[in-house]
């Protein structure tokens, strides 16, 4: 029985990969300028290192400093990179300490040096590190800042100030702003592609299923108009209900626009129930104002919209009906609908679902489960018909 010893250098490459530095995300399409960034960013510290040990050290009032200087720029290079290569990770928290950091080192210099002695300070160039990373991981905006932050610990150090310093804190910012900048329009250009990538796939999958819908159920509804009057009253009735079900399938068809929703902004949820509130149907939220994504009112107000249609097929057209909006806990809002109808047998409904007949399963619970909640029916004979809808709440 033999083992399979990895080398050491393709050891060290699995730590790298393991920590993030290296891996590839794929989605996060930004992952390898994001890569590119770290490598900059290793190489600015060991730039700095270097001019340490080497230029500052041997004229050091406190060569104790300069060392810790160097371990910080090690250390605090491994774990930010870390800590910002991975998205999930990628907050504001982390460039704020990161600039912090960095300034701190600025700071420290005219404890370890004499006046003159360290032109660029115990940060050397690695300074322009944190003002790139937040431009890069967070936006132009969060560059500039970390930049100005950094600028002033390279203006306020005393007997220290230079053109040299000035002229870096320039290209610190200038750069910053402009790598911000390129890669916010980088992010904008990938999603329009991605946008238009989702409209062609969405476009062809319409193809698709129009020709299959157009082979089958279209040539039945055609059949069943056709065919439909010599079966009296009834078949009259069926017809009038193929024609139209025919004329809303083809004009479903033939639209070529697709909507690919890419609004983010909320509404209110209470305000787009209170839209259903009629002579039949009674509206209350014991709740505030409870905002939603757009296109989760859109399933929510689509899944309503069945609800009623049941409703009204089974319990007929004077049913009342009650609809009740509460959020009990902070992340989730809870819609209950109640009717006074005849009920119908739960065994019933989930054999309906089994059998394919979609109403339930895919118009109320599929569409709540789409948005990540839930949907319950409650129902017996006699007793009506509850729904319990569970909608969460993004609280970011």
């Amino acid at each position: 029985m033999s083992e399979t010893v990895d080398p050491p250098q393709r050891r060290h490459r699995s730590w790298l990969y393991w920590s993030g530095l290296l891996r590839s995300d794929p989605d996060d399409i930004l992952s390898r300028v994001y890569q590119v960034a770290v490598v900059v960013r290793g190489l600015l510290g060991l730039h700095a290192v270097f001019v340490n040990t080497v230029l500052v050290l041997p004229i050091a009032t406190r060569p104790w400093i300069i060392w810790v200087a160097c371990v910080v720029i090690i250390v605090w290079t491994l774990f930010v990179s870390e800590r910002l290569i991975n998205p999930e990770k990628r907050t504001l928290k982390y460039a704020a300490i990161d600039a912090a950091v960095t300034a701190m080192l600025v700071l420290a210099t005219p404890l370890a040096v004499p006046a003159g002695g360290a032109e660029l300070t115990l940060a050397g160039y690695w300074a322009a590190a944190a003002p790139l990373y937040a431009a890069i991981f967070s936006s132009p905006m969060a560059g500039v800042v970390s930049s100005l932050v950094v600028s002033v610990g390279l203006f306020i150090v005393p007997s220290h100030v230079s053109w040299q310093r000035a002229g870096m804190s320039f290209i610190i910012i200038l750069v910053a702003a402009s790598m911000g900048i390129l890669v916010r329009q980088f992010r904008n250009t990938l999603a329009e592609q991605e946008q238009q990538r989702m409209k062609a796939a969405a476009l062809a999958e319409r193809e698709r299923l129009s020709r299959i819908v157009h082979d089958g159920a279209l040539q039945v509804l055609a059949l069943v108009e056709r065919e439909g009057p010599a079966l009296g009253h009834v078949g009259v009735r069926l017809a009038a209900l193929a024609r139209e079900s025919e004329s809303q399938l083809r004009a479903l068809l033939q639209d070529r626009e697709v909507k690919i929703e890419t609004d983010s902004s909320h509404v209110d949820l209470a305000g787009a129930l209170d839209k259903f509130a009629s002579a039949r149907v009674t509206v209350s939220t014991m709740a505030g104002e409870v905002l939603v994504p757009k296109s989760t009112v859109a399933e929510i107000e689509a899944t309503l919209k069945e609800i009623f249609k049941n409703v009204e097929r089974h319990a007929g057209a004077e049913a009342q009906v009650w609809v009740l909006l509460d959020q009990e806990v902070d992340d989730e809002a809870i819609i209950w609908v109640r009717d006074n109808g005849v009920g119908m047998d739960a065994r019933a409904a989930r054999q309906a679902a089994e059998e394919g007949r979609f109403g339930i399963r895919d118009s109320i619970i599929g569409r709540i489960s789409a948005i990540g909640g839930s949907a319950i029916l409650k129902s017996a004979p006699g007793a009506g018909t509850e729904w319990e809808l569970r909608i969460p709440i993004d609280m970011e």
